[in-house]
């Protein structure tokens, strides 16, 4: 195995161990007795089925006549010869590996990997990597940047042993069957069984050690192709700019889209259509009872209007019909008589009620001059109202809001001022209410040093990005590089043509 080879496998380990330890989990391994079976291990083959068979013994298994170390009487087949650059070869072997770690971490992330086309684009990214990894590690050599001087291999040291003792921890917890009552001797064993599987996988801190010690290196080398990236502050502003204008071509008009985006996928906007109010609230809890009757009730009645409105005449089926959240009663009082605005009134009044020696005592406390904000700490039951930024500047609502409950809207803009509190509503989750604390800003974001530090976060990645791309094609067309019949058809496939 080569120095290419040993650090993928390296890097395949680390995945194969996290996955390893949850499999064993799942089986019902942390039941077994600290000095119980450990799983055989039959290969590291990624193509290979796992096995689920234990050991019948404490031993590691030893190599069988199919895994033994080779004789002198047994020959190893010549590797097969990938592609070469300046000279020094890559085999087959070690581009396969590349292409099994790279569709590990595709999955990972949610990609179909046994797409057909996936899999013929992940197999030519390996080839073409698997060239750049070769000459990083040509120039880091010729650069000098596999050298370390004490100081810096003691530090590289200190911190992969940290990470070895966390993967060597979570197997144990994972695996060791111990509890509570578990002895010292008891965790000690456990721990030495860890070890000696994770040897027979091939994979100990040494070998982790090399991989860390590779992985600084070629740090190094990436760190010296990107070397010279800047980003200016004309530029970030320039940039900041032209997101404020396009977001405002799409978000000054759509408030859906702009919540949509916003909201559920935590997309950084910079652009604020005008309207929004933040408020602040009081979430009182109620009876689940209370509340389920008056919801059932509102929903009936909506359900009528809706029918009355497309000319359907709601029949007694029609009018029995109420949400999930109607409790017995509800039924029972639908089937009997359709339910009337006048019904959902008394529902509404009745959750109020509930809760009206609680908002009298807030009314009384508010006429004192005790602030809303503490009264919110000491009434309400929201937790979104203790983090900032909606804790001192509430959260942001438009009357056309899609995220808020519409009895919380309603009460938001039921007022005219800063300051006004709006009387109690009734929502999906309690009785509301609701303080219009400010007016929030429309048009271009403010433009903060937080802002501006993830613009140049963003802006000094894409750089760097383009530069390593550039010199790395330059060290490409500088090197000398030959591809087999099976590298080249890999990269045709995806439209790369090489001689």
């Amino acid at each position: 195995m080569n120095k290419h080879l040993k650090w993928i496998v390296a890097a395949v380990l680390v995945v194969a161990l996290i996955v390893a330890a949850v499999v064993l989990f799942g089986n019902g391994a942390k039941d077994q007795a600290v000095s119980g079976d450990i799983p055989a291990v039959v290969t590291l083959d990624p193509a290979s089925e796992p096995t689920a068979e234990p050991a019948t013994t404490d031993e590691v298994p030893q190599p069988t006549a199919e895994t033994a170390e080779p004789t002198a009487d047994v020959q190893e087949p010549a590797a097969e010869v990938m592609l070469t650059v300046n000279g020094v070869e890559v085999n087959r072997d070690e581009v396969e590996l590349i292409a099994t770690n790279l569709m590990a971490t595709y999955a990972q992330y949610g990609y179909d990997t046994t797409d057909e086309s996936f899999a013929t684009a992940v197999n030519a990214y390996a080839v073409e990597y698997a060239v750049q990894l070769e000459l990083m590690e040509q120039k880091a050599v010729e650069l000098g940047f596999d050298q370390f001087t004490e100081e810096e291999k003691k530090a590289i040291e200190e911190e992969n042993a940290a990470s070895w003792s966390e993967i060597v921890d979570m197997y144990v917890s994972y695996y060791g069957g111990l509890t509570e009552e578990s002895t010292e001797e008891e965790a000690a064993a456990a721990r030495v069984n860890v070890l000696a599987l994770l040897e027979a996988m091939g994979y100990t801190e040494a070998i982790m050690l090399e991989d860390a010690l590779n992985t600084a290196k070629l740090d190094r080398v990436e760190a010296y192709m990107i070397e010279g990236a800047e980003v200016t502050d004309e530029e970030i502003k320039a940039t900041f700019d032209e997101y404020v204008k396009q977001d405002e071509a799409t978000y000054k008009e759509d408030v859906a889209q702009y919540e949509f985006m916003t909201q559920y996928y935590g997309q950084q906007v910079y652009y604020v259509p005008e309207g929004y109010r933040g408020v602040t609230h009081i979430l009182l809890e109620v009876d689940e009872t209370l509340l389920g009757e008056y919801q059932a009730l509102a929903a009936e009645v909506e359900e009528q209007e809706q029918a009355a409105e497309t000319g359907d005449a709601a029949t007694a089926t029609d009018v029995a019909t109420v949400t999930d959240v109607a409790t017995a009663t509800d039924v029972a009082t639908a089937t009997e008589l359709p339910a009337t605005q006048a019904d959902v009134d008394a529902a509404y009044q009745a959750v109020i009620a509930s809760v009206q020696p609680t908002i009298d005592e807030i009314n009384r406390k508010l006429a004192e001059g005790v602030p809303f904000a503490d009264l919110i700490v000491e009434y309400g039951t929201d937790p979104g109202m203790e983090q900032e930024p909606a804790k001192t500047e509430g959260y942001s609502v438009h009357m056309d809001s899609i995220i808020w409950d519409p009895a919380f809207v309603q009460a938001a803009f039921s007022v005219d001022n800063v300051g006004d509190i709006a009387e109690p509503v009734v929502g999906s989750y309690g009785v509301h209410i609701v303080q219009y604390t400010r007016d929030v800003p429309a048009g271009p974001v403010e433009y903060t040093a937080d802002v501006q530090l993830a613009l140049h976060e963003a802006a000094l990645s894409e750089k760097e990005g383009e530069l390593f791309t550039s010199t790395m094609d330059a060290w490409i067309a500088e090197a000398e590089v030959t591809y087999s019949d099976d590298a080249k058809a890999a990269l045709e496939a995806v439209g790369v043509t090489v001689e």
